[in-house]
C-alpha cells in the first residue's frame, strides 16, 4: 500500500509540476471549459477513494458522480459519457506544535480544500488534445471558489499525464478499484 501511495503521489506531483512549468509551451488543449466546476460534489458525489498523505499533511479524496460511481470493476470500463471524477486535495488540521491531528480511528482530519482536479467524459471530448487524447475525457483544475488553477487551454499536461494510465484503465489512475483488481 505504501508503494501505491508513493506512486500516486509521484504521478500527481509530476502532473502538477508539469502544469506549473512557466517556460513550457502548452500543448494542444480545449479552448472552452466543458468540464465545469462540480458545485456540491462533496454532498452529491460518492467517495470512491481516500488517500491520506501524512508526510505531506494532505488528504486526497476521489469523488465520482452517479455515472462514474456506477463502474465497480474493471470489466465495466470504459466509464459512461457524463462521468465526472473529482480529485480533491485538502490540507489537514494541525495542533499547536504543527503535528497533524487525527481522529479516534487514527485518520487525518481534513481542513481547507486546496484544489480540485476534475475530469469529465463526454461525446467528442478530448479531441483537442490530439496525440495526447485520452478517449473522451477533458480536464480542468479549480480552486475551491471555482476559479482556475489549470484552465482548459493549459490542460494539455493533464491529458499527457493521464495517457500514462492507459486505455485499459480508461485513462484513470485510481477510481474505486483495489490494487488487486488492476491488470
Amino acid at each position: 500500500m505504501t508503494l501505491v501511495r508513493s506512486t500516486l503521489s509521484f504521478v500527481v506531483a509530476s502532473c502538477v509540476l508539469l502544469a506549473a512549468e512557466p517556460n513550457d509551451t502548452p500543448g494542444p488543449a480545449p479552448k472552452v471549459d466543458r468540464v465545469g466546476f462540480p458545485t456540491g460534489y462533496a454532498q452529491s458525489f460518492q467517495i470512491l477513494r481516500t488517500n491520506p498523505r501524512k508526510d505531506e499533511f494532505k488528504v486526497v479524496t476521489v469523488y465520482g458522480n452517479a455515472a462514474a460511481a456506477s463502474i465497480t470493476n474493471l470489466a465495466q470500463l470504459p466509464y459512461p459519457n457524463g462521468s465526472i471524477i473529482v480529485m480533491e486535495t485538502a490540507s489537514v488540521q494541525k495542533d499547536a506544535t504543527g503535528k497533524a491531528v487525527v481522529d479516534v480511528q487514527g485518520q487525518l482530519i481534513k481542513d481547507a480544500v486546496l484544489g480540485l482536479h476534475v475530469m469529465r467524459r463526454g461525446p467528442g471530448f478530448g479531441e483537442a488534445y490530439q496525440t495526447n487524447r485520452t478517449a473522451e475525457w477533458e480536464y480542468v483544475e479549480y480552486r475551491p471558489d471555482g476559479t482556475y488553477l489549470t484552465p482548459p487551454e493549459k490542460s494539455a499536461t493533464c491529458a499527457a499525464c493521464h495517457v500514462k494510465a492507459g486505455a485499459q484503465k480508461d485513462f484513470v489512475y485510481h477510481g474505486r478499484f483495489s490494487e488487486a483488481s488492476k491488470p
